[in-house]
């Protein structure tokens, strides 16, 4: 299938790529922004998923990790990514008991203060802190103060949540989060201002508030240098976003750039027309890509964005179709090249493992530790 130091062309495909330069340049660009600022980064591993990509995001200087989903926190903490004073917050709230005693279980076995997990209501509270104080531990708490989506509404409502969680003696209020999307200057500078005016009320309660996190690739900049915001959550910047991909599509927000690293690797599989081609990848390797991609990949030749008509995917195939038979003619039956997926998140989550690649070479193949962690 595959030999450490194969040339990239010799890779089985479809298979997921990583550029291992441009990759580690959107690392070093982000953590030089973060000492700049002064601001903490939290990586987003909902992105990536892999341990691997964790431990570069810890030694690069990241605070800790945070992860959309129960299950991707039980594997990555499982895997060694957390050591020291780091920690991982789990962004999204949990109704299920089952699932709650299983995050108490985490720091009941890993050390106090290993996950933090986000709530919006008293009700959650309540139940982590019955479980937490059966185990003898505090369990830490971020609040979500919501900016659309999940989470608590803003000011007071935050405030009295705020209150009624310092009152139980099995929860430790670590702080709130307020995610505010990838999302343009103003309406960031909008919400970045609700979240730290929030922090502001509760401190006057005589609360400490350690953590206000914010963020997205998208806004990093923009939240990142906001007075009083104290973390970003960025995920896609490992992966790129620009017009080349591959966070938001083919738009960037804020004039945000990060090299496009990821790619997939595809074969030519039809070719008996003049018009088109038919590779090997479909969507069932790159998903649908980001809603407002047109078209859902680009066509990467020898690390070329190359002109086309438009591609399109099926299940298992991909179908680019050429402005003139002259382009067309540049491939020939069995020949390999690369999509830029449009959508990181989705793509990263239906494969098993990434192929690393450094001057056209395969440097290393990581596994993609969190993949399939929906709960």
């Amino acid at each position: 299938m595959y030999q450490i130091g194969d040339p990239k062309e010799e890779i089985m495909t479809p298979a997921l790529i990583l550029d291992l330069d441009k990759y580690r340049w959107n690392i070093e660009k982000m953590f030089k922004f973060s000492e700049r600022s002064g601001v903490n980064v939290r990586p987003h591993a909902k992105t990536f998923k892999a341990a691997a990509i964790c431990n570069h995001l810890i030694e690069a200087g990241a605070i800790g990790i945070m992860t959309q989903k129960l299950g991707e926190a039980e594997v990555l903490l499982n895997s060694g990514i957390i050591y020291g004073d780091k920690n991982i917050l789990i962004s999204q709230e949990i109704a299920d008991d089952y699932k709650l005693e299983r995050l108490v279980g985490m720091n009941v076995a890993m050390g106090e203060g290993k996950v933090l997990t986000s709530i919006e209501n008293i009700e959650e509270a309540r139940k982590i802190s019955k479980i937490a104080g059966k185990w003898g531990v505090k369990q830490h708490i971020i609040i979500e103060m919501t900016h659309g989506r999940c989470g608590i509404a803003p000011g007071e409502p935050t405030v009295k949540l705020a209150k009624k969680v310092v009152s139980m003696p099995d929860l430790e209020f670590r702080g709130i989060y307020g995610y505010e999307g990838p999302v343009e200057r103003m309406l960031a500078l909008e919400r970045n201002k609700q979240t730290v005016e929030t922090a502001n009320m509760i401190r006057k309660e005589g609360i400490p508030v350690e953590i206000v996190s914010a963020g997205s690739t998208g806004t990093y900049e923009v939240t990142g240098t906001y007075p009083g915001i104290t973390e970003i959550e960025p995920g896609s910047f490992v992966f790129g976003t620009s017009a080349y991909g591959t966070g938001y599509g083919w738009r960037t927000h804020n004039e945000v750039f990060f090299e496009p690293s990821l790619t997939v690797l595809t074969q030519v599989i039809g070719a008996n027309f003049k018009d088109r081609v038919v590779t090997d990848a479909g969507l069932k390797v790159m998903s649908g890509g980001h809603r407002t991609a047109d078209p859902p990949v680009l066509v990467k030749i020898e690390d070329e964005i190359i002109d086309v008509e438009g591609v399109s995917l099926s299940e298992e195939h991909g179908t680019i179709r050429f402005k003139n038979s002259e382009d067309r003619a540049h491939l020939k039956w069995g020949d390999k090249l690369e999509f830029v997926p449009s959508h990181c998140c989705t793509t990263i989550n239906q494969h098993d493992e990434i192929k690393v690649v450094k001057d056209g070479r395969l440097a290393a193949v990581w596994p993609i530790t969190a993949r399939g962690k929906y709960y």
